[in-house]
């Protein structure tokens, strides 16, 4: 008699795309945390600046990336049931919010601006625009691969189970991104609203 083979169980690995999106995070984080450290460092002896209150405009901002991380999985939930339309719909409602989120953003920056707050003059100021702006410019990346994800959903049909594969990895990596940004985001107000 033989004896017993156990099988190895495969290892759960990170794959190649993850770890490359891992890398693209640690440096948008890193970004982000100097930028708040070199901050920190500039308003240390600056005053602050009378009468200014953080925008309405950055709370309802925040709700629609909250909103559009729990609409994304919701989506992602219905990619891997493999119910395509509802998936395609829960892509561009994620799409949609992100663009409400940046439109608030650019209403909470008009709202500062009336209440005195300017780039130019005073750190305590420019540090609302650069950290609204900077952020921005990065979900526009993710927006950007969100509509990719769009378009290649469109693509999909039932009963294909390769294309749906590396869709779902797809989804996976934009979702990660997604999810970061909103994180990254709600870490920014909360700077922003003790600075303040």
């Amino acid at each position: 008699m033989h004896p017993p083979v156990e099988i190895a169980e495969p290892k759960q690995s990170v794959s190649l795309g993850m770890f490359g999106m891992i890398l693209v995070l640690a440096a948008i984080g890193a970004f982000f945390i100097a930028l708040a450290v070199a901050y920190a460092f500039a308003i240390q002896d600056r005053p602050a600046q009378p009468n200014v209150h953080l925008s309405n405009w950055f709370w309802v901002s925040t709700a629609f990336m909250l909103l559009s991380s729990g609409t994304l999985q919701w989506a992602r939930r219905d990619l891997r049931m493999a119910r395509l339309a509802p998936y395609r719909m829960g892509l561009w409602l994620t799409f949609a919010l992100g663009i409400l989120f940046l439109a608030t953003q650019l209403l909470g920056c008009q709202d500062l601006a009336t209440q005195g707050v300017y780039v130019v003059g005073n750190p305590r100021g420019s540090m609302y625009y650069v950290f609204s702006g900077i952020h921005a410019f990065h979900l526009l990346g993710g927006l950007g691969g969100m509509y990719w994800l769009i378009r290649r959903a469109n693509e999909l049909t039932d009963g294909e189970e390769q294309p749906l594969r590396k869709h779902r990895a797809a989804a996976k990596y934009t979702a990660t991104y997604w999810h970061f940004m909103g994180v990254l985001w709600v870490g920014l107000l909360i700077l922003l609203f003790a600075w303040q």
